[in-house]
């Protein structure tokens, strides 16, 4: 890369630009980074998804016989269609102090300042390294994290001493989130009269019947928890987000299915809660289904899987990240990041990154300059701590 190096608003305008819709391409990101990285003489270690139109990135800044930290992100955004923005969601755009872009603060600003420090870490006499991991599909349910977790096993000397996740948290240190598992149900009864009513099996009636189930076991978790201080909710949720089925008025339906989801606290799994669902539905309710029609079922498919992140214990890496984020006492969220797959790796993780998730996912998405300062700040304080040779073991 000709000229001088982007610093972080430079950066974000470019990865902006890039439209790395969950689920769709981010090679052209990718082959960006990995380029200006080759031109300081940062090698980058590449591996694609099996479709070979995704792929992760993963590089390290200093000495390799150390196990150093982890910095993480995600390349991928959500979707824009049908939302009514007011400018090019994919055109980093300054607007009354905010910087308006698809991605920007979820999570484009955190890739942004730690590629606008990579010539700090550079020159700099890192006692221990910094390692740099982007994931693809981290909106879709963490799903390119596994591959990335995979290939930090097999490429690095040493396992990180901890992860750094950079989903936005205004600076301020979040210590944990909730896991989720998500299903999609399909249903099928028998067709027929909607006046001989005994002769059909109605699909949609069916559907009611197990998202009702669905929804006492959410109100089971609001009244008798176990409830977790910190998150909001403080205690695992259940939602159905999405049903179809049926037809004409006058028509048994025969086909009706649901997405439901589990968001559960640390500790718990959603598949457990995914079996009691299981359980209902052939226990319960397919028996008197075939009795009528022999050939209905109740089919369940994986739609989303991923871990919650449980509070590191008091290592020097906690004590550390504590150091360096914002003032305050740790934060639990409930959305999820690829933070439990990677802690689920037996690598201890924290979030803290720049920006407010309320405007994430939104139209106008924005980070304010402010929080890229301060993120700017937060890794120059890491480097120096590296360089000070502030301890990371844990014994």
């Amino acid at each position: 890369m000709s000229g001088s190096w982007p610093n972080h608003e430079e950066w974000l305008s470019r990865l902006v630009a890039f439209p790395t819709i969950a689920g769709g391409t981010n090679l052209d990101l990718v082959e960006h980074v990995r380029d200006a990285l080759d031109g300081i003489g940062v090698p980058v270690s590449v591996g694609y998804d099996p479709t070979g139109t995704r792929a992760d990135m993963l590089f390290t800044l200093g000495r390799q016989d150390e196990p150093g930290l982890l910095l993480s992100g995600h390349s991928d955004v959500v979707p824009v269609a049908g939302q009514d923005w007011t400018s090019d969601p994919f055109s980093l755009t300054l607007v009354n102090d905010r910087l308006v872009g698809r991605g920007a603060c979820d999570m484009k600003g955190f890739l942004a300042c730690v590629l606008a420090s990579v010539p700090a870490m550079q020159a700099a006499r890192l006692h221990w390294p910094i390692h740099v991991g982007i994931s693809y599909d981290e909106e879709l349910g963490c799903k390119g994290a596994p591959a990335l977790v995979s290939r930090l096993k097999a490429e690095l000397h040493n396992l990180p001493a901890g992860c750094i996740v950079g989903e936005p948290t205004g600076m301020k240190l979040v210590d944990a989130h909730k896991g989720k598992g998500g299903w999609r149900c399909i249903i099928t009864g028998r067709a027929g009269h909607s006046a001989l009513t005994h002769q059909g099996v109605n699909a949609v009636i069916a559907a009611a019947e197990l998202i009702q189930f669905i929804r006492r076991l959410h109100d089971g978790f609001t009244l008798h928890g176990p409830i977790a201080e910190g998150f909001v909710p403080p205690h695992t949720t259940a939602s159905v987000g999405r049903i179809e089925g049926g037809g004409q008025l006058n028509i048994i339906p025969e086909h009706c299915e649901f997405a439901f989801e589990f968001r559960t606290i640390p500790g718990e799994d959603p598949a457990g809660w995914f079996g009691r669902v299981v359980d209902y539905a052939e226990q319960e309710m397919l028996p008197g289904m075939r009795a009528v029609a022999p050939e209905a079922s109740i089919r369940f498919v994986e739609l989303i899987a991923y871990p919650g992140l449980k509070p590191v214990r008091d290592l020097p890496f906690r004590r550390l990240v504590q150091d360096l984020a914002e003032p305050g006492s740790a934060g639990k969220v409930a959305y999820g990041t690829d933070g439990g797959v990677i802690a689920a790796a037996g690598i201890p993780t924290l979030i803290c990154g720049p920006g407010d998730m309320s405007v994430a996912h939104k139209p106008d998405e924005w980070i304010a300059p402010g929080q890229l300062s301060a993120c700017m700040a937060f890794l120059d304080r890491l480097i120096a701590a590296s360089v000070d040779q502030v301890s990371l073991d844990p014994v």
